[in-house]
């Protein structure tokens, strides 16, 4: 038994079975969707979007409930195929980037690519940009989730699947956008985002705390640090 079977394990640890349990674990994270990706997406909800790496497909039923109809999604893992299968959303059990060197360039008009990065090799990650960035339409984004390079707290979630390989700072990520000919790079991680349930107390608290924080650490360290939440969101539009 290696590594691998731990990832075709982890819906199943997660208690992912049914298309109820699928609908359940979108409707949690709609939120947070709603606040930061919402935005980033093409207003026409008939163009074509891909999710790759979508596992048990929660990402692709938040899709269908905010009447995006042309949406694909593409993973590796047969038993995650089978549970995203359940949306009624299109699915392709490939793996994703093989499946992005054989589109049509200039098609898609967003990919998205939740809690994927990091399980990538370096290479394989420059492999994804140029790939994705042929796929995508003038105009098009790739949409990013993956632990916070730049938090303090990146090893909460990195080091929390043994699946995990590497992930980013916003600095490198820029930089990686740029040398693959992505036009901007613009950046969000969930802190006060994340904050369901009395936001008008919770979200200035955040603010003020994250403002606290910032300037003790650079006092302490010099490090100008922007992005605390130990999961970052990135927009890299071509």
């Amino acid at each position: 038994m290696g590594y691998l079977d731990y990832y075709r394990y982890q819906a199943v640890a997660r208690g992912i079975r049914t298309l109820d349990d699928v609908q359940r674990a979108s409707e949690v994270r709609f939120y947070v969707y709603d606040r930061i990706v919402l935005p980033w997406l093409p207003r026409d909800q008939s163009g074509p979007i891909a999710e790759i790496a979508c596992g048990h497909g929660s990402f692709l039923w938040w899709l269908k409930q905010r009447n995006y109809r042309n949406v694909l999604g593409i993973d590796s893992s047969h038993e995650q195929i089978e549970l995203a299968r359940q949306t009624g959303v299109a699915v392709c059990e490939l793996d994703s980037t093989k499946w992005l060197e054989n589109q049509p360039e200039g098609k898609l008009l967003a990919i998205v690519a939740i809690d994927f990065i990091e399980h990538i090799s370096k290479d394989d990650f420059m492999t994804l940009l140029a790939a994705t960035r042929r796929a995508l339409a003038d105009n098009g984004r790739l949409i990013l989730r993956f632990p916070n390079g730049d938090s303090p707290l990146v090893g909460r979630n990195l080091f929390n699947d043994i699946t995990h390989i590497w992930t980013y700072t916003t600095n490198c990520l820029q930089s990686l956008g740029s040398m693959h000919g992505y036009s901007t790079v613009r950046f969000t991680d969930e802190s006060d985002a994340a904050i369901r349930d009395n936001r008008w107390l919770k979200v200035p608290l955040c603010k003020l705390s994250t403002t606290l924080l910032r300037a003790l650490f650079r006092a302490a360290t010099k490090e100008k640090i922007d992005y605390w939440s130990p999961h970052m969101w990135a927009c890299l539009e071509k």
